[in-house]
């Protein structure tokens, strides 16, 4: 960039030409581009990668950028860069050049100048949460700040996941110095870490926590590396009395950066301290580790976090609904459009996030107000045409989850393990199809549809109260989907 060295901060202003004067300006464009790139990128790259680039100066008619890390200016770089600079193009009427560097790769006397800008974001976001419980914004450069427990919702899927965080949290005697908390994607997992992190810092109690991806680890580990020097890494990793990994699985078939993770992790538990790892699949499930690894894997306290059910959907639309309203106060999400989004939408609570981002743009964020059109276009948009699954494959998913023969599903069998299912299904044939009561009891082979208006009341109140039907109707309601994506519908 051609700066010159610093003598007075005031002398350097002058001498690099960076244009501290225009800094505000340049802010409210680069939040302009990444409402542009929120649209354009998926809710995982943009939370993940995008939102925490920061702007740092006008030099000599060139906007500057700032990744925190190599691996996020890589990222970046290779995928993310020319939709960037679109969108800065667009947005910047002074047809200024955009480039995006490494904050390490900044001269000095520049990044001098303008300080380290993530400074106080871990800071500012628990003092938001502490005053405001529940109510951080998910607008660019907040998103990360709403994951705690405040915005945490917790139902059967989750809740022992959600147990160990707290009692990590407490600080209290566990006798598992490791533990790993696996699902699929989009379950919770890094809000969970996430929550743990914040909560930690917010306690203030001496104890040290660090949390880091595994991509960020094989990273940092391979430049270390590579520059013939790792020091720095594991003084990151190794002093702390709460170590949080996320994404475990990215390492796997790295041998050497096995080897090194390996040997942080039993630094960390050797010294008292704790080590919480997330990733996709269960322990015995998981393949490309070493054997003493794998053996350090299987001696960890293992708990699954499962996609949400209905009732955890329905609060995680509203919660972060209210989260958006924040910002937005004409985004009113009323119960039509939620119940729209919960039947509609079958994946993670990511998804159910993405629907209501997606909404958010559609009403060109705060422009016009949603309307069940929009979310249905929407919704159409991610999810595709949506098809009510046909009854007969709603007892051909209840047959296959209890492992009943079609006779016995349509018998008038007062067995208890044939009589739970029928209502399970016939539950689930009300719920998902707008089939009238008698067609529904004509399907079971039964005469009169008060039968099905009796299943219907009995499995709908004991999903109030009994954890292991709610497992259950969750479980056949997969086992439809399944059964309509093998093309069978």
């Amino acid at each position: 960039m051609g700066l010159q060295e610093e003598s007075g901060r005031h002398e350097s202003e002058k001498n690099t030409g960076t244009r501290r004067g225009d800094d505000h300006r340049g802010m409210d464009l680069w939040r302009t581009v990444l409402e542009d790139a929120r649209q354009e990128t998926s809710p995982h790259d943009f939370d993940k990668w995008i939102s925490d680039l920061r702007f740092v100066a006008d030099d000599n008619g060139t906007v500057l950028i700032a990744a925190r890390d190599q691996l996020a200016y890589e990222r970046i770089n290779s995928q993310h860069r020319p939709m960037l600079r679109r969108a800065w193009r667009k947005a910047d009427p002074r047809g200024r050049a955009l480039k995006i560097a490494c904050w390490k790769d900044i001269p000095a006397d520049t990044r001098d100048l303008v300080a380290y800008p993530w400074t106080g974001d871990t800071e500012a976001a628990g003092q938001a949460e502490t005053e405001t419980p529940a109510t951080s914004s998910p607008t660019p450069g907040r998103h990360g700040s709403a994951m705690s427990f405040e915005t945490l919702i917790v139902g059967d899927t989750n809740r022992a996941a959600v147990r160990l965080a707290e009692v990590t949290v407490e600080n209290k005697q566990v006798h598992a110095d490791v533990a790993l908390i696996y699902g699929r994607q989009g379950t919770g997992k890094t809000h969970i870490l996430r929550s743990i992190e914040k909560a930690v810092i917010r306690q203030d109690d001496g104890r040290r926590v660090t949390y880091m991806s595994a991509e960020e680890f094989m990273t940092a580990f391979v430049d270390g590396a590579r520059d013939g020097d790792t020091r720095r890494l594991k003084s990151q990793v190794r002093d702390n009395d709460l170590l949080l990994i996320d994404d475990l699985q990215w390492i796997a078939n790295k041998k050497k950066t096995d080897e090194a993770f390996f040997a942080s992790l039993r630094a960390v538990t050797a010294e008292g301290g704790r080590v919480i790892l997330t990733a996709d699949e269960a322990p015995g499930d998981l393949k490309g580790f070493s054997a003493r690894m794998r053996g350090e894997l299987m001696g960890a306290a293992a708990v699954e976090v499962g996609l949400p059910d209905q009732d955890m959907r329905r609060q995680i639309v509203s919660l972060h609904a209210n989260l958006i309203q924040q910002g937005q106060p004409n985004f009113e999400i009323d119960e039509e459009m939620r119940e729209k989004i919960v039947a509609t939408v079958r994946g993670p609570g990511r998804d159910l996030c993405g629907v209501l981002y997606s909404l958010q743009s559609e009403t060109r964020y705060g422009e016009i107000a949603p309307t069940f059109e929009m979310l249905c276009t929407v919704l159409r948009r991610q999810q595709g045409e949506y098809q009510a699954p046909s009854l007969d494959n709603i007892k051909r998913a209840a047959m296959r989850s209890y492992n009943l023969s079609k006779s016995e599903i349509e018998s008038s069998s007062k067995s208890r393990n044939v009589c739970a299912p029928r209502q399970v299904a016939m539950y689930l044939c009300r719920e998902m199809t707008d089939k009238s009561l008698p067609q529904i009891a004509r399907s079971f082979c039964k005469k009169d549809h008060t039968t099905v208006i009796h299943a219907w009341r009995k499995v709908k109140g004991q999903l109030q109260t009994d954890p292991e039907m709610v497992r259950q109707v969750e479980q056949v309601r997969e086992a439809v989907f399944d059964i309509q994506s093998e093309g069978n519908g």
